[in-house]
């Protein structure tokens, strides 16, 4: 799911943990499940409230290795699907958190719940960065989101592996890598492929067998490059 389908889809909000209504920090939380695969992101944790997200980063153990944490300042700004969080002096106790989607030095544009109190959705552009404390920006945005039977189009040329090989080789799948010699074919770019098989190695590339056989690495997890 793309940041602009989860708002379309949660337009009328979401109680992600079912617990004192919509609250804006249900909506990035569910925010991140949906479109970064991250599940319960920014719940519990000792979160009590949206400001904490970013003041106690350091502590929490499902947001530190899945965000960067970038301190609001003079010149930067974040980036269409980061999460920006506001400081408690917004509102004099809780802080704000939402989802950017877009922004300039000056101006800042945000998908968000519950900026009124009353758990409203909402798209709204700020016209400056007043109690903004800064954002995390996810290290892994690229990451595809896949189910089997989907149908899959390649931006990038990949390897195509076989467990019987025509080459002569017999392989399994953990035998294969990125780099390996034992690739039965190069895929061009545009190649449409139907999804048979997910699976996800240690090292967090994503592999992907296709339905008439062959596996493909799809992401590469530590340069965060997706192929599709």
């Amino acid at each position: 799911m793309t940041v602009d389908e989860f708002v379309k889809k949660y337009a009328g909000g979401v109680d992600y943990d079912g617990a004192y209504g919509k609250q804006c920090v249900d909506y990035v939380n569910e925010y991140a499940k949906a479109v970064l695969g991250i599940p319960d992101a920014f719940y519990a944790q000792g979160i009590q409230y949206a400001y904490q997200v970013y003041t106690n980063y350091e502590n929490l153990p499902r947001v530190k290795p899945h965000f960067t944490r970038v301190a609001n300042g003079k010149t930067n700004y974040p980036a269409k699907g980061d999460v920006v969080i506001w400081g408690k002096a917004r509102n004099g106790y809780a802080g704000h958190i939402a989802v950017v989607l877009g922004a300039t030095e000056h101006t800042l544009t945000v998908a968000e719940q519950n900026y009124d109190g009353k758990g409203s959705v909402r798209t709204h552009t700020y016209p400056n960065y007043n109690f903004v404390l800064g954002w995390l920006t996810p290290k892994h945005k690229h990451k595809p989101a896949l189910k089997v039977g989907q149908i899959i189009m390649l931006k990038t040329g990949a390897k195509l592996y076989r467990t019987n090989s025509s080459q002569g080789g017999v392989y399994t799948f953990k035998d294969f890598t990125n780099f390996s010699s034992s690739a039965e074919a190069v895929l061009k770019p545009g190649a449409r492929l139907v999804v048979g098989e997910i699976r996800q190695k240690a090292n967090g590339n994503i592999w992907v067998k296709t339905k008439y056989g062959g596996w493909i690495c799809v992401y590469d997890y530590k340069g965060d490059i997706s192929k599709i």
